[in-house]
């Protein structure tokens, strides 16, 4: 029998849950060991293999994906190297220029001049490409349960690396720059084993797929542009940290992101479930739209009452971090506003999807990117993280907005944006409210406010999704 949506995603969902306990615990260890500036600068490291995979993939990613479907299943190895082919060739030319020119990049990145660094990002790009790759075939195959254990595995194998480092070279950014290459090398051997089907070498040389190399480079080259746009909105904040203020500075702000595991939790598991699910449900039914208008319902409602959540045990979230990161608590509440507004959007941006009209996706993410920017060179220089926090915030809403109106000029959806605007409002208040209350029961007793306000916006169509069901 075929799974239910609720089966698909608990199978896709209990591996993030489980990674948020071990990411949690690993948390707990880094911010005990490493002070805020050492994570700051640790940081930069994530930062630019993030870049890497932005210069290298060419959008095959999203090629893969949009195509998966549509190719016959015997020909969907063949689709993965034609996806791949290019990508493997620019990431070793990449490579050879981090290396080549190991000492500027170093010295920006990290404060100094290191080859060994430079071996280690040249690996970490080529590591974040194959994991992309191994993790997607996972992923568009369905295989829930598999996906979920890959997610455990990731953040054990992190966590057990961190320590067998830190038993070796001490309390240094270091320890989480090997920690995190040796996870991906681990990782994708893993993930290649059991997509062996897709990953075996007969299909290397397949040419007989349904869409053409010209075709799979024609459909992502748009998404070059997009992907670096969107790296650069969802990366600033810390550059702009980097750049205007301190690494002290950086490392509160990658604390204050740790803290908002839940929420992000929530979008990353959401994100991977829905994409495949969205496809094949158009594909089948083009013409049922109150599904995902109650997808849109029932993922605003939970983001919402997660967010709530968040903010009101700040207090306690923050505990797990040790003194020297207090002030990260302060930081925390806007930026749940990030997983808030992107998982949504991800339920409202569909028509821009199904009728490929990729290229919106470049403006979209250039006036949000925009208005990050702005907002960062605004805020940063005198408030620190917290600045970035905010500024981010609002960007995610501009973003939010715009991928909805447009996509709703091609696939007609009545999604409920009056509410899930009531609900940005309030929870910006309550965010600002929690900063200067710095009293627990205080922060609990306005977070009653706008779970109220949620209660009784959503009432009517949660009790009736419960007692329909989405299938």
């Amino acid at each position: 029998m075929k799974d239910t949506l609720l089966k698909k995603f608990l199978k896709f969902s209990y591996g993030s849950w489980a990674g948020l306990i071990l990411g949690l615990i690993t948390t707990m260890l880094i911010t005990r060991i490493l002070s805020p500036e050492a994570l700051g600068v640790a940081s930069m490291f994530d930062l630019f293999i993030q870049v890497g995979m932005v210069l290298i993939i060419l959008g095959t990613d999203q090629t893969f994906i949009r195509f998966f479907y549509e190719e016959n299943k015997d020909k969907r190895g063949a689709l993965l190297y034609s996806c791949l082919r290019i990508p493997l060739i620019i990431s070793l030319i990449t490579m050879g220029l981090v290396i080549i020119f190991h000492k500027p990049i170093t010295q920006f990145l990290f404060g100094l001049e290191s080859l060994q660094l430079s071996f280690l990002l040249a690996v970490g790009i080529l590591a974040q490409l194959l994991l992309r790759f191994s993790q997607l075939v996972i992923r568009m195959q369905q295989k829930g349960n598999l996906y979920s254990l890959l997610q455990i595995f990731h953040k054990l194998f992190n966590l057990s690396f961190i320590l067998i480092f830190f038993h070796f070279i001490g309390s240094t950014f270091e320890i989480l720059i090997y920690s995190t290459v040796f996870t991906f090398l681990t990782i994708i051997i893993i993930a290649i084993y059991f997509g062996r089907q897709l990953w075996a070498t007969r299909n290397f040389i397949s040419n007989n797929t349904t869409h053409s190399q010209k075709e799979i480079l024609k459909f992502g080259a748009p998404f070059i542009l997009t992907t670096f746009i969107f790296w650069l909105f969802e990366a600033f904040d810390k550059i702009a940290i980097r750049q205007w203020s301190t690494f002290e500075e950086l490392g509160l702000y990658t604390a204050a992101m740790r803290l908002v595991a839940l929420v992000m939790v929530l979008k990353t598991t959401f994100s991977v479930f829905w994409t495949p699910v969205a496809y094949e449900r158009f594909e089948n039914s083009s013409e049922d739209r109150n599904f995902f208008r109650y997808i849109s319902i029932l993922v605003s409602f939970a983001m919402f009452l997660v967010a709530i959540i968040s903010i009101a045990a700040k207090e306690l979230i923050v505990i797990l971090l040790g003194n020297e990161y207090q002030t990260a608590s302060d930081i925390m509440p806007f930026l749940v506003f990030i997983p808030i507004f992107y998982t949504i959007s991800e339920t409202t941006v569909i028509g821009i999807n199904f009728h490929k009209k990729i290229n919106w996706h470049i403006l979209i993410a250039s006036i949000a990117c925009g208005v990050n920017i702005l907002g960062n060179w605004l805020f940063v220089p005198s408030y620190g993280a917290l600045g970035a926090a905010v500024s981010t915030a609002i960007s995610y809403v501009v973003f939010f907005t715009l991928r909805t109106v447009i996509s709703l000029k091609y696939f007609k959806v009545s999604y409920p944006l009056v509410r899930i605007y009531i609900m940005a409002v309030l929870i910006s208040i309550y965010a600002y409210a929690s900063i200067v209350t710095s009293h627990f029961w205080l922060n609990i007793i306005w977070g009653l406010i706008p779970l109220t306000a949620l209660l009784i916006l959503y009432y009517r169509d949660i009790i009736f999704i419960v007692k329909n069901g989405l299938n």
